[in-house]
């Protein structure tokens, strides 16, 4: 008999101590579970033993510390203790539990019930890696990011309606114009996503963030994931190629080219793009462009707002109201008939 009490006591001892610690140890875990396996062979021994109570305690003790568990993190924030914990790095982790994980962001705890929310912890959580670095040896890497949450920098290679996203390896090439580089079809990562992916395009730069899952055939996939717009086409330059003509030229639809051969766009990474192609793509727009400069307002003979002349570093720019943009060589002087 007493056997048995000692048992039970050092049984309830392994149950309630681990509630006193508040950080992760999968020894916390281990202890609950020993103090209901010391509790279950003191019913065994117990002279009074019942077959029932047997089975039924073990499922009971489970169920009381896996509730205790949660009530102590809803009410009090200490991390749980039926929990398993995956590092992504030194400030950020996740515990994954049966029915929901927790994000730890710098000791801040976030539930997420039932594995629904994306990565919750800010976009600079995480240091930003680069696809060809993160792709020079996929199969390794993804044994080292397996479950955790990484933040890729990559090149779009495909675009699938709003669920799936490629990023293939690549490489640079002699003709980078607007972007264009070579994909290595031997090794990507799938981004599965639930967003409104209609203002990327092929060759884009893109940061993502998400969860690695699974890897096969030189592809990597992370699911839990969204999207980040570079920041690099935040700042640009011009590039000017100027001729002698006064003749215009049209660029796209109803922009033209007056004095100028051709006019590229040239980011903070070196990337080059064409006005049209930018333009096109939404990239930057005419209001981008004049960035509130004060424009000269030009009229005609019977004094009638015909357009507005901006000057700009590198070239000037006529906006006419029937619609018509010209970006016109600084050396040429700019008048209302243009816009005729």
């Amino acid at each position: 008999m007493k056997k048995i009490i000692v048992l039970l006591i050092i049984g309830i001892l392994f149950l309630i101590i681990p509630n006193f610690f508040n950080a992760y140890n999968i020894l916390r875990l281990i202890s609950v579970l020993l103090g209901i396996i010391l509790i279950t062979i003191s019913l065994i021994f117990s002279p009074n033993k019942n077959i029932y109570l047997i089975v039924i305690m073990p499922l009971f003790l489970i169920l009381l510390s896996y509730s205790i568990d949660i009530f102590l993190y809803s009410k009090f924030n200490r991390i749980p203790i039926y929990v398993y914990e995956i590092k992504s790095n030194d400030n950020i982790s996740t515990y994954n539990s049966l029915f929901y994980r927790i994000y730890n962001c710098n000791n801040t705890l976030t539930l997420d019930y039932n594995y629904q929310k994306k990565y919750v912890c800010g976009n600079d959580t995480l240091d930003e890696i680069d696809i060809n670095t993160f792709l020079l040896n996929p199969k390794e890497n993804f044994k080292i990011y397996k479950n955790k949450f990484v933040k890729i920098i990559g090149k779009i290679s495909k675009i699938s309606g709003r669920e799936l996203i490629e990023l293939n390896a690549y490489d640079e090439t002699a003709n980078a114009l607007n972007g264009y580089v070579t994909f290595n079809n031997d090794y990507k990562i799938d981004v599965h996503l639930d967003e409104d992916l209609s203002n990327y395009r092929i060759y884009d730069y893109l940061t993502v963030i998400g969860r690695v899952v699974s890897y096969e055939n030189g592809t990597i996939i992370l699911e839990d994931a969204y999207t980040i717009s570079s920041d690099i086409y935040d700042d640009y330059t011009y590039e000017v190629t100027t001729n002698n003509t006064k003749n215009l030229k049209i660029l796209l639809n109803n922009y033209y080219l007056y004095g100028i051969d051709s006019i590229n766009v040239k980011y903070s990474n070196n990337s080059i793009y064409e006005l049209n192609y930018v333009l096109t793509d939404g990239k930057i727009n005419i209001g981008d462009i004049i960035n509130n400069i004060g424009g000269e307002i030009l009229r005609d003979s019977e004094n009638i707002i015909v357009a507005k002349k901006y000057e700009l570093d590198d070239f000037n720019i006529m906006v006419c109201e029937n619609d018509k943009t010209i970006f016109a060589n600084k050396n040429y002087e700019l008048n209302a008939n243009l816009c005729n």
